[in-house]
């Protein structure tokens, strides 16, 4: 009986610890993500390049917005002040290329990142006041053993009307002239990343947020997976609101 009664209290005991490890389990790190994209290339490469006449466009229908940090709070997808971004020396000397390299993009903020089956992709968007090199799209930035980014941006009105012979059907869609900058990365916590493509670029670096004191590594291009293929994902009735930009 006495023997019963053990196994039974440890059952117990063992039933009601279940699912705080679960929690803990699911319960995702927090980074900071510092994100730099860049118009790249001339008016040659846009007009040497064989681009779709129609790209299609991101999937921003269940994109989540960067939101405006609140000191002393710790909220998802909320904007880093500047004082805790740490490319803007890279972001300065893209300006100084003297239009070579053109930034459209410079914004850190806050997360937790979970595995690829829950990551939400995030809506982001170029300043709506700049009218060259507009861009807006989404990114997704997931766990698993790796940190791995997905990024998917339309960047809108770069291709001249060269390009209207390929558009057979006689009329214009919204996204006719942009191309389509997908790019996928499998990256380490706390070093600086390149993504690369013939139209434009990223810096990106990923901090777990205990690891911000170290010295982020040099950009390295290497491992990119880029591509600019049609897509034919619907676009959102309604867009979200677009992130706060540089």
């Amino acid at each position: 009986m006495m023997k019963s009664s053990q196994l039974l209290f440890t059952l117990l005991i063992f039933l009601i610890s279940v699912p705080q490890v679960a929690k803990a389990a699911n319960e995702a790190t927090w980074y900071d993500i510092e994100l730099i994209l860049f118009k790249q290339g001339s008016s040659y490469t846009a007009k040497s390049e064989h681009w779709p006449a129609d790209p299609g466009s991101p999937d921003w229908s269940d994109a989540v917005n960067l939101i405006p940090g609140v000191s002393g709070e710790q909220r998802p997808y909320a904007l880093l002040p500047r004082s805790d971004w740490r490319l803007t020396a890279a972001f300065n000397a893209l300006r100084k290329t003297r239009g070579e390299l053109e930034p459209l993009f410079h914004q850190a903020w806050r997360q937790p990142v979970a595995s690829s089956r829950s990551a939400k992709a995030i809506y982001l968007q170029s300043n709506p006041n700049i009218s060259a090199g507009l861009f807006e799209g989404v990114i997704k930035i997931s766990v698993n053993r790796y940190l791995h980014v997905d990024m998917d941006l339309l960047l809108k009105n770069v291709i001249g009307n060269n390009t209207a012979s390929n558009n057979s059907s006689g009329s214009l869609s919204p996204t006719f002239g942009s191309v389509r900058v997908t790019g996928k990365r499998r990256m380490r916590s706390g070093e600086t990343h390149y993504i690369d493509h013939p139209m434009m670029g990223a810096l990106i670096l990923i901090s777990r947020i205990e690891e911000k004191t170290a010295a982020p590594e040099p950009a390295t291009p290497v491992e990119t997976e880029t591509t600019a293929e049609p897509d034919t994902a619907p676009q959102a009735d309604a867009k979200p609101a677009a992130a706060v930009t540089n």
